[in-house]
């Protein structure tokens, strides 16, 4: 009889650990259970309950006593990313391939062990980068079209000396043709006054002495003779050219080579009268000067950069190359070199002359 009770024991409690092992089932499927009397701990016949059953039925308790938090569990529950399951990026942060690519290039370039070293992604990344820096430059090469003499100003002195041959007065620069150079300096506002015409002096001399020769008698006459001459022969050139703007008091001069050199600027000067303020020493005069000697220099700094000789304002590569001077109200742009060149092919031209047999002894 006592075998039996134990037994009946025994069966009854492996019952009652399952029932507190699917409490939760039971809860969803049909409510809250009821309240077991029995305590499992103080029970010495059920020896064999596991430290799960007994966290389980702590669980069912926990629930039951606090259904109003059940919501609020699940939600925060919902709100934990989930072991093994990466979260969903958003679209501000998911890149696209290049932008990738791009990435995985700067860390190869940082990292020489790479794990991507000589391979595809790596070859692909090396490649977006030489196109990314291509088209970097040629929209360089494209604003320097749009601003183009401002920007070989500026990119002249980048290399140590300034090559002042990229320079330019309003618009004008060296080795630009006549009308080239009108046409520039007309665009800016201001006006021609006057233009000289000259013939060279070898050219001159020959052409009076065939027009003497021919009987020509008088000043007036004689050089009447010499011009007719010299523009037959395509010998008279412009020598200079004086253009004026009235209203900021600006004047600006070119000087030319003869026809042997195609007639090219060589030389052009600046001046401005609105810093040459001496009328009056008050105060207002003195800020009006100053104000308008800072604002000159500071635009020569803006456009032509720091001097290479700030002792004597002066941009340029040395020797007898393009160079250009500045003073407060004064500016001169020169090419030695052309002039040089064009005094050069004049000597040669009249070294032909010589040597046209004036001795027949």
């Amino acid at each position: 009889m006592k075998k039996l009770l134990l037994y009946f024991t025994v069966i009854s409690s492996f019952f009652i650990g399952s029932a507190y092992a699917s409490g939760d089932i039971d809860n969803m499927l049909f409510g809250p259970a009821k309240k077991i009397t029995a305590s499992p701990k103080n029970n010495p016949l059920i020896p064999h309950i596991s430290s799960e059953r007994k966290d389980n039925a702590q669980a069912a308790t926990q629930q039951k006593a606090a259904p109003k938090n059940e919501t609020r569990a699940i939600k925060e529950e919902a709100s934990l990313p989930k072991v093994g399951v990466t979260p969903k990026k958003s679209k501000k942060d998911e890149k696209s391939l290049t932008q990738e690519i791009k990435e995985v290039g700067e860390e190869i370039e940082n990292k020489k062990d790479s794990v991507l070293k000589d391979t595809w992604v790596e070859k692909l990344g090396e490649k977006i980068n030489q196109s990314a820096s291509s088209d970097d430059s040629n929209a360089k090469s494209k604003d320097d079209g749009s601003n183009s003499l401002e920007n070989l100003t500026r990119s002249s002195g980048q290399n140590g000396r300034s090559n002042a041959s990229v320079f330019d007065i309003s618009g004008v620069m060296l080795r630009m043709t006549l009308n080239q150079a009108e046409s520039a300096i007309l665009k800016r506002g201001y006006k021609m006054v006057s233009r000289k015409y000259e013939i060279p002096n070898f050219i001159r001399w020959r052409y009076e002495e065939q027009c003497r020769n021919s009987g020509v008698i008088g000043y007036e006459r004689l050089n009447n003779c010499v011009v007719k001459a010299a523009k037959d022969t395509n010998h008279q050139y412009v020598e200079s050219s004086k253009f004026v703007k009235y209203d900021s008091q600006e004047e600006i001069n070119i000087w030319l080579t003869s026809n042997f050199t195609n007639n090219k600027v060589y030389k052009i000067t600046y001046t401005t009268g609105i810093t040459n303020i001496n009328r009056g020493s008050g105060q207002k005069i003195q800020y009006l000067r100053n104000i308008k000697t800072f604002e000159f220099w500071r635009r020569i700094n803006q456009k032509y950069g720091t001097p290479d000789n700030k002792a004597e304002v002066l941009w340029g590569l040395g020797g007898n190359k393009p160079y250009m001077k500045a003073a407060t109200g004064k500016l001169l742009l020169e090419d030695p070199m052309l002039r040089e060149l064009d005094y050069t092919r004049m000597s040669r031209e009249d070294a032909k002359f010589m040597n046209t047999g004036l001795y027949n002894f």
